[in-house]
């Protein structure tokens, strides 16, 4: 008997030895080993191409920027980018590394024109590119991504943090060379300088009529503007510099003319188009092509004036707001004077005067709302109403100012800075 039971022990152990386990992958076929070999196919693939990645990565956080990659074996990676001037030259090498994560991802470890537009710091971006990143978040972009899809033509990235987005195409050799000889940044710095410049642009449409462009290189966002019956309409696209000049994603139609690309003429300093196989050339006015008062509760609404004279203010202006600071300042409750912000409504004729005033750490805000009247030729009249009780209480010590609302007439218009070139509003008083 129990001869029989070591004879089943033997039986059992070597049954159980012959079994062959099903959760054992084939040879070749183990997670791991299929994550190592796609992480050394995508970097052949990527280091293949002869001249180069071109990419455009869309934060979160608004904007569009253009990139030139050429990823080099030893894990490092010459970049441009169109962020700034700076970052526009020559492509400087910075590091990446491929990692398998839960999925192959694309990760630049150095930083790069790609941290700067993810920097926590708000004061870098503003730095940089002259508009500020929300604290702790920059444009909501990443620098570490997932490879969604890897193709000969194209690769597509998610960013692991932010999800923002990027597509890299390959270069040619021409484009290549333009990089490496730093054709981004003479375009992109030409063309800042030729908007400095010229900085009411237009095209002519196949009717004869002014089409007005706006390039705004902040929020990268170009603008083709028309007015219809007195009514202005936009139509808006994100941009990017190249090596050509400005590229529109996506491309717009105006008029059954599509309009993809601005190419910058470098010898003779103006931008064209190419529309049905002619080369059309963007026009400069001395003045703006749509007046400013049309853009009134299209584009702005508010108009900022900070305690502090900016150039532009005329002598008058800045007069009487001097002589309003001082009076409510010597006055029982010695209020300072800060903002005043006035509030247009286009669509009831109403605008608001909102003035702070500080007493100590307090702020308070004082009211004069207004009625106005508008002539075709943009001549604004405006007519009080009822303050609210902070207003009368230091009525007559703004007396300078409210009297000079009251009793003139006004037009809009733009106040270019002498030394930065730069435009800004401005309004005048029509005698």
């Amino acid at each position: 008997m129990k001869n029989i039971y070591l004879l089943s022990l033997l039986l059992l152990a070597l049954l159980t030895g012959c079994q062959q386990d099903d959760n054992d992958p084939a040879p070749g076929q183990r997670p791991e080993e299929r994550l190592t070999q796609a992480l050394a196919d995508y970097k052949t693939q990527l280091v293949s191409a002869p001249y180069g990645w071109k990419a455009t990565l869309k934060p979160n956080g608004g904007g569009l920027y253009s990139f030139f990659f050429k990823f080099n074996e030893n894990d490092r990676v010459g970049m441009s980018a169109d962020i700034s001037s700076a970052a526009a030259g020559p492509p400087v090498e910075t590091t990446y590394r491929l990692k398998g994560m839960q999925v192959p991802a694309l990760i630049f470890d150095t930083y790069s024109p790609l941290h700067i537009l993810a920097d926590p710091d708000p004061q870098v971006l503003f730095k940089i590119i002259g508009k500020e990143g929300d604290p702790g978040q920059g444009l909501y972009s990443d620098f570490e991504f997932t490879i969604d899809s890897l193709a000969t033509n194209v690769v597509q990235l998610t960013g692991n943090l932010q999800q923002s987005k990027m597509i890299l195409v390959p270069a040619t050799q021409k484009e290549c060379n333009a990089y490496t000889a730093g054709q981004l940044k003479a375009v992109n710095d030409q063309t800042t300088a030729y908007q400095k410049a010229n900085p009411f642009l237009y095209l002519l449409s196949g009717t004869g009529t002014r089409v007005q462009i706006n390039i705004n290189p902040v929020n990268k966002l170009f603008s083709l503007i028309t007015l219809e019956n007195g009514n202005v309409q936009i139509l808006n696209s994100l941009f990017t510099y190249t090596t050509r000049g400005i590229l529109l994603e996506p491309a717009l139609v105006i008029n059954g003319t599509t309009i993809r690309e601005l190419i910058w003429d470098i010898a003779n300093q103006v931008f064209y188009a190419e529309i049905n196989g002619s080369r059309v050339e963007v026009q400069s006015s001395p003045t703006p092509i749509i007046p400013l008062h049309n853009f009134v509760g299209v584009t702005f609404n508010t108009i900022a004036v900070p305690p502090q004279a900016l150039p532009g203010w005329s002598p008058d202006f800045t007069s009487k707001q001097q002589q309003a600071a001082s009076a409510i300042l010597a006055g029982p409750y010695g209020l300072r004077l800060d903002y005043m912000y006035f509030l247009f409504d286009a669509q009831s004729r109403t605008m608001s005067l909102f003035a702070i005033v500080f007493q100590g750490d307090r702020p308070y805000q004082a009211l004069y709302p207004y009625r106005y009247t508008k002539t075709a030729d943009g001549v604004y009249k405006f007519t009080a109403q009822s303050p609210n009780g902070n207003a009368q209480v230091i009525a007559e010590d703004m007396s300078p100012l409210l009297n000079h609302i009251n009793n003139d007439n006004f037009t809009m218009d733009f106040f270019q800075d002498p030394i930065l070139g730069t435009f800004s509003l401005s309004t005048a008083r029509n005698l």
